[in-house]
């Protein structure tokens, strides 16, 4: 079987996750995955839902029907069982999910990317900073594994005190470097090992049970002050790691064990050291493994590794061995490796699909890979074949084909980014060379679609990647904070950053729904799903980052000059202003039936508006259809229609008595049900249709004694409850 993460974390699911039913959704509004996906595949809790506006407001925001809950966030501490103090860091970007128990606990393996002086201490000049204020910048990157689990509510928390909850910082513990450069002569500035990891934006998972991370901007740790003087050690100057003396100790893949805490961590160099953003495999049994990368800057390169040993499926020990050693390749792209326009926002002038191979990464390219190619080929030569706007996520379908996110890049005026498919010569992932072409196309084109469903005005600058059980490809976005809901900017129709959905099949194939808003100037990062697709982890970074900018003028100390309060308060109401904090959110549905708590999908969860009325809804019954079996088994189902005074979110339970075999009637069970949001006060019809199950059970009834149970919740959660008889007859 051809493994990838998707099939990977899908293959965990199957061994305890209960099929889902389809459900039939109301078109008005909704997205219809049936016909979206035009495939077999049952949606998920994930893969229907009303897309939501776009936002500018400093909240988190996901669709009604959703919970938004924080489950830790920067300078929250648990415990490990031999009491260690684990601070969770800045910045989190990347994060997957390593079960322990299935899809109700496991480890969470986190990036953190960079610190944020302005917000941890105060000072923004390098020259200015002490030691133990770059220390606390030293502590807040790197890596946080947490053991979490899922309590009977739904909610998530962290275990504590768990021998699983644990740090890896700037500062340590040590890395081992394995692979052609380490402990290399002609590579001094490698050497045998480094003292922890930073610069953590994306990475990946391996089928051998590890965590990827990847070191991305490397290149900015001395700009933050964290010289020989203030550290100690002269590793963080990352200058050319081909030139004596100068270190290259960051810029890697490392490789991580969430389960064993005495795992050393392992910096590959066979992978190359560019700005690292993400991994993403493709693993065929007794075969060369292949990881596929990207170099998240402009004109950044497309790479592939390809392992001299083979994948051995359930050989733990020999697979801990394939990521050192093996060939690297960069795509060679063609007519044209950018996306090119006539101006920001503008019309393309490039093709939108064409051919390419794998050209070989030689030895001593692995060191500032980027820019060694360069120089080998000549500068025209790579920006025109090479160079690609920005790959920050590469990640690979069940099918083996490849979907590249290019987020932007101004030197080619390509302000939205868009979605690269690559599709190996022969869907042989090892295929390398000029005799081994791979098609590629432009799958999905970020800006404005000029549509006016305020869920589908287009994304823009995608990001991270990750793919749904019914196929879906779901999608955060990265543009800029400075640019962000600037009205003379072409992004301006976007607000903030935000959560997509994309279908990949079917008449909507291509078309983003916007699932979720980010708060003021943040970013969301990482998106995992549970095995079992219940759960969304999706990651915060950096909200209100702006603050420090001189547009900004915010004081330090001084809360309310920040430009985010979030996730504590919000700043576009005035609530609770506070520090802002990157944090880590889990999304899941609300279980049919349940009541949703008001402002649940918030976060914060807005507080009652002032003089709200204290009453529960008036709730009446109008009319039903008529009353007959039927109208049960029916195409259409059974409508009827309330009045409310006031906007609610009605819950409308039916009951009913079969007949047992032995000719009884059983206790009630529950027939159907439905959760509708009524905006505004007045009438409203409410539509209920058994499962198909259930209407060929009905289908053998002469009559049913049931009940219908309404229950309206108003926004201050008080709720009122109706009931009323029915008996239906053939």
């Amino acid at each position: 079987m051809d493994s990838t993460r998707r099939s990977f974390i899908r293959g965990i699911a199957s061994a305890g996750a209960s099929s889902v039913a389809a459900v039939a959704l109301e078109r008005t509004g909704y997205l219809d995955t049936a016909t979206a996906l035009a495939q077999t595949a049952p949606p998920s809790d994930f893969s229907a839902f009303r897309a939501i506006a776009a936002s500018a407001a400093d909240a988190f925001e996901v669709p009604e029907g959703y919970r938004a809950r924080t489950i830790i966030g920067y300078g929250d501490q648990v415990l490990n069982e031999d009491g260690t103090v684990v601070t969770y860091g800045y910045n989190n970007d990347f994060l997957a999910y390593f079960p322990l128990n299935g899809s109700d606990e496991g480890l969470l393996f986190i990036n953190h990317e960079y610190p944020a002086p302005f917000f941890q201490h105060g000072v923004t000049t390098a020259a200015a900073k002490t030691s133990a204020q770059v220390e606390i910048e030293r502590q807040s990157v790197g890596n946080s594994i947490l053991h979490v689990k899922r309590g009977a509510d739904g909610g998530w928390s962290v275990v504590s005190p768990s021998r699983y909850n644990r740090r890896i910082t700037g500062a340590g513990p040590v890395h081992e470097f394995t692979g052609p450069l380490a402990d290399n002569a002609t590579y001094p500035g490698i050497g045998l090992a480094a003292s922890g990891s930073l610069a953590n934006c994306s990475g990946g998972i391996t089928p051998w049970g590890t965590a990827l991370s990847c070191e991305e901007n490397y290149q900015d740790y001395i700009g933050y002050g964290w010289d020989q003087a203030r550290t100690g050690t002269t590793d963080y100057i990352n200058g050319n790691g081909g030139t004596v003396g100068s270190p290259a100790k960051y810029g890697w893949v490392c490789e991580h064990n969430p389960y064993d805490p005495s795992f050393v961590g392992r910096k590959h160099t066979a992978l190359g050291r560019f700005r690292h953003e993400n991994t993403a495999f493709r693993a065929l049994p007794n075969k060369p493994f292949v990881l596929y990368m990207g170099d998240d800057i402009a004109n950044g390169g497309v790479y592939k590794f390809v392992s001299d040993l083979p994948f051995r499926p359930g050989r733990r020990e020999e697979n801990l061995r394939i990521l050192t050693s093996g060939k690297l390749y960069i795509a060679y792209w063609a007519p044209q490796s950018r996306r090119t326009f006539d101006a920001p926002g503008g019309n393309l002038t490039s093709p939108a699909s064409g051919t390419g191979y794998w050209r070989e990464v030689q030895e001593a390219e692995l060191v500032d890979t980027n820019a060694r190619i360069a120089a080998a080929v000549g500068a025209p030569e790579f920006q025109l074949h090479y160079a690609t706007n920005r790959p920050e996520d590469v990640e690979v379908d069940e099918d083996g084909t490849v979907y590249i996110a290019l987020t932007n890049n101004s030197t080619a005026n390509d302000t939205h980014g868009s979605i690269r498919r690559l599709r190996e010569a022969g869907n042989d992932p090892t295929a390398v060379g000029v005799g081994a072409q791979f098609t590629w196309d432009d799958f999905a084109a970020g800006g404005p679609t000029g549509k006016a469903d305020p869920g589908q005005q287009g994304f823009s600058s995608p990001d991270n990647i990750v793919f749904d059980k019914a196929g879906n490809m779901w999608v955060v976005t990265d543009i800029s904070s400075s640019v962000l809901n600037n009205p003379t900017n072409p992004n301006a129709y976007h607000r903030n950053n935000a959560v997509f959905m994309v279908p990949r099949t079917g008449p909507n194939a291509g078309v983003g729904f916007r699932f979720a808003n980010m708060p003021i100037e943040a970013e969301g990062t990482g998106p995992y799903f549970t095995p079992d697709e219940q759960t969304l982890f999706v990651n915060v970074q950096h909200p209100g980052e702006e603050t420090p900018t001189p547009a900004k003028g915010g004081v330090y100390g001084n809360v309310s000059t920040y430009s985010s309060y979030w996730p504590k308060g919000n700043k576009t109401t005035g609530q609770n202003p506070s520090t802002p904090i990157p944090s880590l959110v889990a999304i899941s549905k609300i279980p049919p039936g349940e009541t949703p708590p008001p402002g649940g999908n918030v976060i914060p969860t807005p507080p009652p508006a002032p003089g709200a009325d204290r009453t529960p809804t008036r709730l009446a019954f109008v009319s039903a259809a008529r009353q007959n079996l039927s109208s049960l088994t029916g195409s259409r189902g059974m409508a009827f229609t309330l009045r409310v005074d006031e906007p609610a979110t009605l819950t409308v339970t039916l009951y009913g008595q079969l007949t047992t075999r032995k000719g009884r009637r059983a206790k009630p069970r529950r027939l159907a049900r439905v959760t509708q949001r009524v905006t505004a006060p007045g009438e409203v019809t409410v539509r209920l249709r058994p499962s198909a199950a259930l209407r060929v059970l009905l289908r053998r009834e002469r009559a049913v004694p049931a009940s219908l149970a309404v229950t309206a919740a108003d926004a201050a959660g008080n709720k009122a409850t109706r009931t009323k008889r029915l008996s239906f007859r053939r």
